[in-house]
């Protein structure tokens, strides 16, 4: 999976407006916001929990495998800061709506919602790229020092195939983050719109 189908099929996202009505009324509309707010928190937490486990499993086995030494040691700080970065961005940007602003007027409260979903679209268009490059630089400084023993040709190999399987993983994974953004979020943003172009 390329980079280049990555950016085709995010410049090719688009709302189906077959099945939609022309007009929303507040109260079918608001509901619709609280679900994605509770399948999203649902899988930020997933998320959370997977990586929490993951990653002290990922350094245990890592420090039984390889020598500490200082290129290790900065390549781990350097993959699990970026990783507890991106959890904590993802938590604070993740779509979401208050208590207090549910008591907000509909205009209002869709307003707040709109901007969440750019914030959803901002989390995997910029943090998340910027995670995967400095996941990449802090993986190969973990094993940097574990094939000195090897000759550059087979060094480079080893780097080059487990940097690839990382890229794979993201990319994939911006993938499917793609396709669930113009499911979930699409729809309601263009819902979102036309009840405010019919309210004008």
């Amino acid at each position: 999976m390329s980079m280049e189908y990555i950016i085709e099929l995010w410049q090719q996202a688009s709302v189906d407006e077959s099945s939609m009505d022309r007009r929303y009324a507040s109260k079918d509309l608001v509901p619709v916001i609280m679900q994605l707010e509770k399948k999203q928190q649902r899988l930020l937490r997933f998320k959370t929990l997977s990586i929490a486990i993951l990653l002290p499993a990922l350094l245990i086995v890592f420090l039984n495998k390889s020598p500490l030494t200082l290129n290790s040691m900065l390549g781990i700080g350097i993959f699990f800061i970026s990783v507890i970065t991106v959890v904590v961005l993802l938590n604070r940007l993740r779509f979401q709506v208050t208590y207090e602003e549910r008591s907000l007027s509909t205009l209002q409260l869709l307003s707040i919602a709109e901007k969440r979903i750019h914030n959803e679209r901002k989390a995997f268009t910029i943090y998340l790229p910027l995670f995967a490059i400095l996941a990449l630089l802090g993986f190969n400084l973990m094993y940097l020092d574990l094939f000195t023993d090897e000759d550059a040709l087979t060094r480079l190999f080893y780097h080059l195939v487990m940097s690839g399987s990382l890229a794979l993983a993201f990319a994939a994974g911006l993938s499917i983050r793609i396709r669930r953004f113009r499911r979930q979020f699409l729809p309601v943003l263009e819902r979102i719109r036309c009840f405010r172009d019919a309210s004008d």
